[in-house]
């Protein structure tokens, strides 16, 4: 797919049916994870855990919807894979947080690229961190932690294309 066609169909899809990403497919996505920047080169202080068991994505859905009443009952949207982005565990978080929304970004272009749906995720990873046992399930290294999870899957509608503007967001020219 052409970028700007990518760019155009990248949103955030929150059906999906419960087609399994295939490997070649998610080899992908995870080269494209891989391919992005992370602060001062230091990727060994980021860590993926693929999640494609029916079991532990249920349990990250029941662990969201217990800590934070306000999500919904299923906060994955019927997803079969699910990507945690983990980082390691320092006092200013800043640069985690931005290494593991860059590695996402990525993920979810390539996704889009393949025709898949795509989901920036952030209560159920914040959630998740503070249930260690759930943390060791979904084998997030110690002294790691999810800060980022992305939800990738075939989605129920397909993808659309969308107008593309530069009035969505404020901008100030100096």
């Amino acid at each position: 797919m052409e970028f700007m066609k990518v760019i155009q169909s990248r949103q955030s899809c929150r059906a999906f049916t419960d087609e399994m990403v295939t490997g070649s497919d998610l080899t992908k996505i995870i080269q494209a994870g891989n391919a992005a920047p992370v602060a001062n080169g230091v990727y060994e202080n980021v860590q993926l855990t693929v999640i494609q068991n029916k079991e532990l994505i249920a349990g990250l859905e029941e662990n969201a919807h217990n800590a934070m009443p306000g999500i919904p009952e299923h906060p994955l949207y019927g997803l079969s894979t699910v990507i945690s982005i983990n980082c390691k565990i320092e006092e200013n978080t800043a640069m985690a947080w931005a290494n593991a929304s860059v590695i996402a970004e990525n993920m979810m272009l390539a996704a889009t690229d393949l025709g898949l749906g795509s989901i920036y995720l952030m209560a159920v990873p914040v959630t998740a961190q503070y249930n260690p046992e759930l943390c060791r399930d979904i084998k997030v290294q110690e002294g790691f932690a999810p800060y980022v999870m992305v939800g990738i899957g075939k989605p129920q509608n397909g993808l659309e294309e969308r107008e593309l503007t530069a009035d969505r967001i404020s901008i100030t020219y100096i």
